[in-house]
């Protein structure tokens, strides 16, 4: 590595460390709620897939990982990249953490209702929609 990409990520390695001290418990609740909401999804998506299709996955990252590893281990890959991605972005920016946690908290929670219950909905409307 250069010492130029070195001195420009140590504000960052820095912000991280800083922000490290505390982090688990004080969001240790959010953090409790978002995994549960991440499973929920995560076992809701591996549901669907097997029954309906990989191709019927909404989101482009979590469907082109399950063309290429499968219907179970490619909601795994992605909600686990996705976990990771939360986890440095709240340990980031920790003054807008529950804002996050929040929101991703909603949005997994929607989507495996969604899963189960909300594709027989919404599906042939949108559809519809679309022209398909």
């Amino acid at each position: 590595m250069t010492t130029a990409f070195i001195d420009f990520c140590k504000p960052i390695t820095d912000r991280l460390t800083e922000n490290y001290r505390g982090y688990y418990l004080r969001y240790r609740w959010w953090l409790t709620i978002l995994f549960l909401a991440a499973t929920a999804d995560m076992i809701t998506t591996m549901r669907f897939m097997h029954t309906e299709g990989v191709e019927m996955e909404v989101h482009p990252a979590i469907r082109i990982v399950a063309h290429l590893t499968g219907p179970f281990v490619g909601p795994n890959l992605g909600k686990l990249a996705q976990l990771a991605a939360i986890g440095l972005v709240t340990l980031y920016a920790r003054r807008i953490a529950a804002y996050v946690f929040f929101a991703t908290i909603m949005m997994y929670s929607w989507a495996a209702w969604y899963n189960v219950w909300g594709r027989e909905m919404y599906s042939p409307l949108l559809i519809e929609w679309l022209g398909l």
